[in-house]
């Protein structure tokens, strides 16, 4: 994440500076960061926004004549000031989905997709979610635009 983050031209912040913010904060799990201002955890973390992500499933479906691996989480990018959604994506992958009908094909797959690596499924989900993001650093203009806006006429010639 860090990796594809950095080739976008956002800045990271290291981890462990991270981890000390949040146990300052008191949160020891994810769900409990919906319990803090963003406001206050930018100013923590003396950043302008926070990406955000979670991972809704990831699970191995095996049952008599179908086999699939399902992958879904949801990220976002939020700008700390005023909570506002700079970027957002959900999606949700099916791999390896067949129907079986051979009985020495089902214990195979099942043998071969029950071993299959949960890191990596969610790792290869969020760099496809990722490709999306657009090149960073995002600004954010504050302000009303229209006030600038500046009236031009068109002359005929």
């Amino acid at each position: 994440l860090y990796q594809r983050l950095s080739a976008k031209g956002y800045s990271k912040i290291r981890a462990d500076k991270v981890h000390a913010v949040m146990k300052e904060l008191g949160v020891q799990t994810p769900g409990q960061l919906a319990g803090i201002q963003l406001q206050r955890l930018g100013k923590k973390l003396n950043c302008d926004a926070v990406f955000m992500g979670q991972i809704d499933q990831s699970a191995d479906i095996h049952s008599l004549v179908y086999d699939a691996v399902v992958v879904s989480c949801s990220l976002r990018l939020l700008h700390c000031e005023t909570g506002q959604v700079l970027w957002q994506t959900e999606q949700w992958r099916t791999a390896h989905r067949q129907w079986q009908l051979d009985p020495l094909n089902m214990l195979l797959n099942f043998a071969i997709h029950k071993g299959a690596s949960r890191k990596e499924r969610i790792a290869f989900l969020v760099h496809e979610m990722l490709k999306t993001l657009p090149k960073g650093p995002i600004h954010v203009q504050k302000g009303n635009l229209l006030d600038r806006a500046v009236k031009i006429s068109a002359e005929k010639e």
